[in-house]
Formats: structure tokens, C-alpha cells, sequence
């Protein structure tokens, strides 16, 4: 492991982010260090990354420098403000930083009331013990496996194949004798998967449930009276180990985060290391839980699992489940109770139970703190809190609202933990104060969260956008309302009717015939509601109402968040309570007094405390019911199944830990390819087209002169050649552009795909595909989008053709396009919120250009 070495204090440490962490907190070490960093003068004409990079190769060990602190590579909030910037605590000297630049500015501030992550000690990470380990036995890096192919196969059969299928593949002639693997069956294919490092073991406990009685263990004995006694088994892992699981993996280097650094919101970490002693580190320790059906067309198979994440990953790599920085802490037991007279609330007792054995490592971990490997090899001294829990909850029961006001845009007071806490144990000692039945308390006597230390349930409890938003304001309610002012056949029309666009769902049955509606499905509603409701007649107050909702919705989504965007939140929410009342008064509904309606008010709040929603939806657990419950279940005999899920689910994980090994060993090898800004096929799906073809089916009515005018603005251009009729040129029908991260609304590139090509035949038992021609926003002052966003500067053009210039008209690598101007963006509907725009045209043709791709 290479040494470094603070220059104030000589202590040496096994990184330069180390040494960067261990500077910002010893007064001595980081006043002298500011003294320096004063006196520093950048060389003229050298950037400052490339003097870091000069200091870094000599050896000289560096602090993050002051033009590093105001350009982050991470710059959005993660989930309670988690991993917005992880160049202060690792900083292999490898790392390729410029290639993951920030693409706009973040603003953060450091924490320095008090030392933060102190490192304790060194040691060697978990993907480094298992390169020493093959090392020492004289094994290649895909150990145990022979080689890469046989790793490659191996992998391949763990994720899509039944033992029964592998026994058959692999008894197979053509596998003995021409691939000829080093595992001939599947039971010893097994036993070199099992050899394989993977995650916490897992355990099972067995809880006896005794009537109206509750809970019998072997350590607890109630009351013995007449009714059924049942043994019901959970299935559990070690929180603290889990945690150490996910710290330790060096795939997360680089996207994790130690100590705080308050940027635009997520108070709740700032706040939490205060409150610890000097050095700590803080662990916010995410939950989510939710019941979901295992059999989809027989039986009644459910499982109740709970995942577990830390809030110091960047929310980036937990929102992909093929990162594996979600793990699988438990399944709770589900049974339907029906020894209970009142099932509901002995399903409450049973649940809290089960979580409070869960999560009682955490108690001790929370006061004392525990030491763990981090992912760049360093020691640190641990706190797990629980910080956010995610899970179908009753909105109604975080804070204290009257029946009849709970459409009222008025902030209540959040139950207070302290309190309910102490009015359940009186009720408890048979005391019965008022306030247990005032508050609409259930009697779970014992709750999971009681001892948790530094825990505020209420403030864990996070705002759901899926169920409260997705599924609740919008299509239980929004649109209910909406639909009762047309006819049903009329608002399935208008989105019948909507043009298709890139990104957009093109409903073409309507919506009222959709009968399972998903996230994404919610999410594409959404973004064409507005415009199926203009021309319907409506009231101006109802679009206005339904925008300040939608845009509420939206803001909501976004990944990052400033003062501003909270306020236009707020500003949303307000006009949108201003407008309600237009739906009572004409007749598409007859009161507010919902809880979901109430949440609304909350969002806010939510957001300063714990950061930007998007990373603590249940949207995240739903998808991570597929890998952790439903392809589990499959995989078992369907007989005794939590048991095979639990064996399945850890050679899953030991194949992924040794996947990411394998990576981390590769990336170590050399640099990365550089990613392109477009993808384009290779052959031409039209080549060789006519002027004449792309005038009668594109409707290139102007082509040529367009043409003309391009390429007599190329330098490249061919002098004694000019674009005539009898030119070929080969058509594309579509071109994927790799666009940057858009501020507040994703922190990844995404993939933005622009169709255009006329009507094509699908024989005679399909019919044929409609000619579409996709809309864009030109940037025509890259200037001007620079300075102000926005829509200013961008113009909308139709795509009508994607062709390439042929060689003897100049050379241009890049594929260009045919595009029908729309007059510049101006007119603004104050109702919709939408702008009204209209094709342009030239002495009555249509105002034509050629421009390229970029």
C-alpha cells in the first residue's frame, strides 16, 4: 500500500485524500497549511489541477487546494446531503478527476466547528486482502475459477440459470468435451461459488405469537390463556456488518462521502455531527420496507423484506441497483394473525418486534460508535444513526391535524418522540392518559425506535413522492377531477391525439383503459396532462390550478435544490391552495380533508432536512423487490422458500462482489475510453437516396438550397463542386445524442434519441409505421445559454431528414441534419404556463437550414 505523509506533522497515511482529511481538522496541521496555501502562486498559463497532479507525483503531499473547494466533482445533494464531493477524503493517485468534472458550479461549505472523520489508523480493504490472498496461493485473479472465460461462464450461469438447467448444460457433450470447464456438475460448480468472499451470514429466529397475548420468545413468558399458539420464523442479518459491507467497498471510492458539507439543504448531517464527539464519523442509516407478492398468477406467496443503505453513497450509484449499494437486511415474518381478535394491532406489535431485534446492534453502535475500514483503506470511528426511514406509513400520523383541516395550508406540529414515547408507557402501566387517545395512538408499547440513540422517528419518516404524489395527488385526485369536466371518450382523444416526441408515451388507447399504472407511466401522464387540457374549455382558474400542481410535482423530483427552488416549491403549493376551491364549486369534488393533500405542506421542510427526495422514494425499494423477493422466490422450489431465497441471494452477492473485484483490478490497468457525444449507426438505413426521394417522402421541399448554404461555411468545403440533383446521399432515421447533466434534474449523462423518417411499410399483417418527424431545441447562442439558461437562446426546428455529406462535397465527420424552423419562442400562455409556437416561413415555403450534430 503506498505511504503518505502529512508535511506538519509527519504521520503517514495510505492516501492523499487521507492526507487532505487529516489536515482539515489538527489546528496545527491545518493553520500551517493555510499559511502555505496564501503564499502559493499558480505558475502562469498552468492549471491549477495540473500543479496538484506535478505536487501529487512528487510526492509532496497536499491538502485540497482553495480552487478544488468551489469545484466539485459531485454537485448535487445526495441523500441527507451524502457524498456531495469525495475528493477530500480519497484521492488515489491514479485517479483520472478531469474526465468526472462538475458540468455546473456547486456552492458548499465546509464543516469546521469541530474535527470530523478523523483518521485512526490504515488498513487493507477488502478487494486488496483478496489480490494479496491469490497472490500468496499462487493463484490468477479470477481464483478460484481457472481463467476469465471460465469466470465469464460462471457468472453467466449464477444470474440466469436454475441449478436443474446448469446440472443440464453442464453434462451436456458439447460442454465436457469442447468447453470443458473445470466444474463438470452443478454440485461442484457450487462449491467453487461458495469459495467465493460474500456478504453478513444470515440468521433465523423464530418468534411465537400466543393469542390476543403478543409476543412469547424464550426470553420473555406472558400470561398462558386459552388460544392458538404459532411459531412464526424472521430472517435477519447484522446491521452493523451490513454497513460494514458497503463502507468498506472500494467500488464505492470516489462516490462516498465522511464528513458534512452543507450545500444547498440536508441540515440533519450537519446538525448530527455537532452533537457527537471530535473525529466521529457520521453513518446515516437508510430503511425502507414494504410488503410485496412473490407468486404473480397463483397462491398467495408474500415476503417483507428490509433493505438498508448508507446516506454517505452518493444517491447516484444507490438509485442503480446494479451497484449493489442497497443491501437485504431482513425478511419479516407476514402472517394474517388470525388467532388475534384485533389482527391490525397485533400485526403492529409484531412488526415492531421484529425490527427492534433487527436493529439492536444499532443502539451500541450509535452511542459508542464502532471502527470500520473505509472504502480507500482508512480506520474511522463510526456512529450509525438511523436517519430515514422509507415505508408505506399513514401521512396522517406524523404530525397532529385536525380531521376537518387537513386541506389547509397550514403547517401543524410534528408529534414530538419524547412525548409519545412516554404516553404510550403510561398507557401501558394502565395509567390511561388523554393524549393516547387524542392522538390517535396504537397500542405498540415497545416501538423499534424507542432506544435507537440520536433517532427521531418522525423526522425519519420521509415524504413519499410514489404513493403521495404519483399515485395520490395526481391520479386518485388531479386527474379524477379533470376527467369529470369532459366527456370520457373526449379526454382519452386528446391523448390519443398528442403528437408523438422523444421521451414522451404516446397513450394510444387513452388512459382510462390502463389498468396497472407504474412510475414511469405516472411520470409520462404528468408531462402531457397540461396540454390535453388546453381547448377543453375549462376555467382559467382550473389550469392554473392543475399547473401549479404539476409544477409542484416536478420540483419535488429534482435532484438538487437551492433557496430558490424551495421557494418556487412553496410558491407552487400556495397558488394551487389559492385555486382549490374551483373544483368543489363546480361539482368535481366536495372537500379537501385528505391526508395526502396534507402532506403536501411538509415537503419542504423535509427536503432542508434530509436533501432532495429523489433518493428517498419507495420507488427505489419497489424496483429492489425484483432482485431481492421476486427473483428469489423463482429460483426456490415454491416449498419452504425463505431459506433457498437466503442462499440464492448470497451467491447473487458473492458473484457481484467478485464481478466488482474484477473491475477494480482492470480499472487499475489503465484509463478509461472516452465517451462520445452521439451514436449514430454505421450503415445508412436509407443509403444512396435521391434529392427527388427526399422531396416526395421527407418533404424536403427546399433541400438543396439549404444544402448550398452549409456547405459554403465549411473551410473544407470543395471548390469546383457544389450540391446538385443528381447527388446520393445516405439517410439515417434516427441519431442518440449523449447530452450533459441538466442542473437540479440529473447529475448522469442521458441519452436523448431523434427520430425522422416517412411511412414505412410492416407487410400485410401489421399496418404500417406512421412518418415521424421529431421536434428540437436548437442552441443558436451557445453564448447567451451559458450566461442565462433557460430557453433563452434555443430555438424549435422540425428534424425532417438525418443524412451524412458525401465525400466530394467536403469533408465533415459528423452527421447532419435537414430541419423547418418554428418562429423563435415567445408567446407565453399565463394560464398553462406553456409557450405557443408556429411554423416559420420564407416568401410562403418553410424557412429552411442545414445545420450538423454536435
Amino acid at each position: 500500500m503506498p505511504s503518505h505523509t502529512c508535511n506538519y506533522c509527519r504521520r503517514a497515511f495510505p492516501t492523499t485524500g487521507s492526507v487532505r482529511r487529516h489536515i482539515s481538522h489538527p489546528r496545527a496541521c491545518h493553520e500551517q497549511w493555510e499559511i502555505e496555501a496564501q503564499q502559493a502562486q499558480p505558475v502562469a498559463g498552468t492549471p491549477d489541477r495540473e500543479l496538484e497532479r506535478e505536487h501529487i507525483n512528487e510526492d509532496i503531499d497536499l491538502p485540497l487546494g482553495v480552487d478544488d473547494i468551489d469545484h466539485h466533482d459531485w454537485h448535487n445533494v445526495d441523500m441527507l446531503g451524502g457524498a456531495p464531493d469525495c475528493q477530500d477524503h480519497h484521492d488515489k493517485e491514479d485517479e483520472l478527476e478531469e474526465e468526472h468534472s462538475s458540468h455546473f458550479p456547486c456552492f458548499a461549505q465546509e464543516f469546521l466547528e469541530k474535527p470530523a472523520a478523523d483518521v485512526i489508523g490504515c488498513e487493507q480493504t477488502p478487494f486488496e486482502r483478496m489480490k494479496s490472498y491469490q497472490e500468496a496461493t499462487g493463484g490468477g485473479s479470477y481464483a478460484p475459477f481457472a481463467d476469465c472465460e471460465e469466470w465469464a461462464l460462471a457468472q453467466w450461469l449464477v444470474k440466469n440459470v436454475n441449478q436443474c438447467a446448469t446440472e443440464e448444460f453442464l453434462k451436456l457433450p458439447i460442454t465436457k468435451n469442447r468447453t470443458r470447464p473445470s466444474y463438470r456438475s452443478n454440485y461442484t460448480f457450487l462449491k467453487l461459488v461458495d469459495k467465493l468472499p460474500t456478504g453478513p451470514e444470515w440468521s433465523c429466529r423464530l418468534v411465537r405469537v400466543h393469542g390476543d397475548l403478543g409476543l412469547l420468545d424464550e426470553n420473555n413468558t406472558m400470561e398462558n390463556v386459552d388460544g392458538e399458539t404459532k411459531e412464526l420464523e424472521f430472517w435477519m442479518r447484522d446491521p452493523v456488518a451490513c454497513v460494514q459491507e458497503l463502507m468498506s467497498n472500494p467500488a464505492f471510492d470516489g462516490s462516498m462521502a465522511y464528513a458534512p458539507e452543507k450545500m444547498w439543504t440536508a441540515d440533519w448531517w450537519w446538525d448530527m455531527q455537532t452533537r457527537l464527539p471530535d473525529g466521529a464519523t457520521v453513518m446515516p442509516v437508510i430503511l425502507a420496507s414494504n410488503k410485496t407478492e412473490l407468486s404473480c398468477f397463483k397462491g398467495d406467496k408474500t415476503a417483507w423484506p428490509v433493505y438498508l443503505t448508507i446516506g454517505n453513497i452518493s444517491k447516484e450509484i444507490c438509485r442503480e441497483p446494479s451497484r449493489h449499494a442497497s443491501v437485504l437486511l431482513g425478511y419479516l415474518p407476514v402472517s394474517k394473525l388470525a388467532s388475534f381478535e384485533d389482527n391490525l394491532v397485533a400485526g403492529y406489535r409484531l412488526f415492531h418486534y421484529c425490527m427492534k431485534s433487527i436493529l439492536q446492534p444499532l443502539v451500541a453502535a450509535g452511542q459508542q460508535g464502532v471502527e470500520m475500514v473505509c472504502a480507500d483503506g482508512c480506520i474511522c470511528r463510526v456512529f450509525l444513526i438511523l436517519a430515514a426511514f422509507i415505508g408505506d406509513h399513514p401521512e396522517q400520523c406524523l404530525c397532529l391535524v385536525p380531521a376537518n383541516q387537513q386541506g389547509a395550508n397550514v403547517q401543524f406540529p410534528r408529534r414530538n418522540q419524547t412525548q409519545t414515547t412516554q404516553t404510550l408507557h403510561t398507557q401501558a402501566t394502565e395509567q390511561y392518559p388523554p393524549e393516547f387517545i387524542a392522538e390517535g395512538l396504537c397500542p405498540v408499547f415497545s416501538p423499534f425506535w424507542a432506544e435507537l440513540p440520536h433517532t427521531d422517528i418522525f423526522l425519519c419518516i420521509t415524504s413519499d413522492i410514489l404513493h403521495q404524489l404519483h399515485q395520490g395527488i395526481i391520479k386518485d385526485h388531479l386527474k379524477r377531477w379533470c376527467s369529470t369536466l369532459t366527456e370520457t371518450g373526449d379526454f382519452d382523444a386528446r391523448f390519443r391525439t398528442m403528437p408523438v416526441f422523444p421521451g414522451l408515451r404516446h397513450f394510444k388507447k387513452g388512459i382510462s383503459t390502463v389498468k396497472q399504472w407504474t412510475a414511469t407511466n405516472h411520470k409520462q401522464l404528468e408531462r402531457v396532462f397540461i396540454g390535453t387540457l388546453v381547448g377543453t374549455g375549462a376555467e382559467p382558474c382550473v389550469m392554473q390550478a392543475a399547473c401549479s400542481l404539476i409544477d409542484f410535482v416536478y420540483l419535488t423530483q429534482y435532484q438538487s435544490h437551492t433557496d430558490h427552488t424551495l421557494t418556487a416549491l412553496q410558491e407552487a403549493l400556495d397558488d394551487f391552495h389559492r385555486l382549490k376551491d374551483i373544483f368543489i364549486e363546480l361539482g368535481c369534488w366536495t372537500h379537501f380533508n385528505f391526508p395526502k393533500l396534507h402532506s403536501l405542506v411538509h415537503y419542504a421542510d423535509t427536503i432542508r432536512t434530509l436533501g432532495s427526495l429523489d433518493g428517498l422514494n419507495t420507488e427505489i425499494s419497489e424496483r429492489l423487490h425484483i432482485d431481492f423477493a421476486k427473483k428469489a422466490y423463482i429460483a426456490t422450489s415454491q416449498k419452504d422458500y425463505t431459506v433457498q431465497m437466503t442462499k440464492w441471494l448470497q451467491r447473487q452477492e458473492a458473484v457481484a462482489w467478485f464481478s466488482s473485484y474484477q473491475a477494480w483490478r482492470q480499472s487499475r490497468t489503465g484509463p478509461l475510453d472516452a465517451e462520445s457525444s452521439l451514436s449514430i449507426s454505421r450503415r445508412p438505413q436509407s443509403p444512396r437516396k435521391t434529392v427527388q426521394y427526399l422531396e416526395q417522402h421527407h418533404r424536403a421541399v427546399c433541400f438543396l438550397e439549404a444544402l448550398r448554404a452549409f456547405v459554403n461555411t465549411l473551410p473544407c468545403g470543395r471548390q469546383f463542386f457544389e450540391p446538385n440533383a443528381n447527388d446520393r446521399f445516405d439517410i439515417f432515421t434516427n441519431v442518440v445524442l449523449i447530452t450533459s447533466p441538466m442542473e437540479h434534474m440529473a447529475a448522469t449523462n442521458a441519452n436523448s434519441r431523434i427520430r425522422s423518417h416517412p411511412q414505412r411499410s410492416n407487410g400485410v399483417r401489421k399496418p404500417p409505421t406512421l412518418a415521424r418527424h421529431d421536434t428540437i431545441l436548437v442552441d443558436i447562442d451557445t453564448k447567451l445559454q451559458q450566461q442565462r439558461g433557460g430557453l433563452h437562446s434555443l430555438r424549435v426546428a422540425e428534424v425532417r431528414a438525418i443524412f451524412r455529406l458525401p465525400s466530394h462535397l467536403g469533408d465533415y465527420p459528423d452527421p447532419l441534419v435537414y430541419i423547418h424552423w418554428f418562429k423563435p419562442i415567445q408567446s407565453l400562455n399565463n394560464n398553462t404556463k406553456m409557450f405557443r409556437v408556429s411554423c416559420s416561413t420564407r416568401q410562403w415555403l418553410p424557412n429552411t437550414e442545414v445545420i450538423p450534430i454536435h
